[in-house]
């Protein structure tokens, strides 16, 4: 049974980070540093005192799963005009749960906090080579607007 609840819990959110800073310094080593507690838990401790909101998912009472959310606004200007939508920072999902709904339920938990804070928008970005996070999004209803490009010199 998945049950997913808010926290303020930063250690807990910074240990759950763990494989998803693994995976992306494995795709990406030259742009993610090796996961290093002691230097993300500032990190989550800054975010949940400021404007971050968390939710952690829970697999049979154990935490196998979070979620980061940010309420972005951006003011009108000559180009675009203003902007109010929820965006994911970051989300994961302890390797040995996935394929058992958690990531679903933790979209679908943003989706509700979305609501409730009066946005009808989420956005997120996700790497290239993290085929499996695109395709999650992808069946959660996510569609691209927007593309990073890159060139080395």
């Amino acid at each position: 049974m998945i049950h997913i609840h808010q926290t303020h819990d930063y250690e807990l959110l910074a240990s759950l980070n763990r494989e998803v800073q693994e995976h992306h310094h494995l795709l990406y080593p030259d742009v993610f540093k090796q996961y290093d507690k002691d230097a993300v838990l500032p990190f989550y401790k800054e975010a949940l005192n400021n404007s971050g909101y968390a939710f952690i998912a829970y697999f049979d009472n154990k935490p196998v799963g979070y979620i980061l959310l940010f309420i972005k606004e951006l003011p009108e200007n000559p180009f675009q005009y203003a902007q109010h939508f929820l965006i994911i920072d970051q989300i994961g999902t302890l390797k040995d749960f996935r394929g058992r709904g958690i990531a679903t339920a933790l979209l679908q938990k943003a989706e509700e906090f979305a609501k409730e804070n009066d946005t009808n928008q989420i956005r997120l970005n996700h790497w290239t080579m993290n085929e499996n996070a695109g395709a999650l999004f992808l069946k959660n209803g996510f569609t691209y607007f927007n593309e990073n490009m890159r060139k080395y010199l």
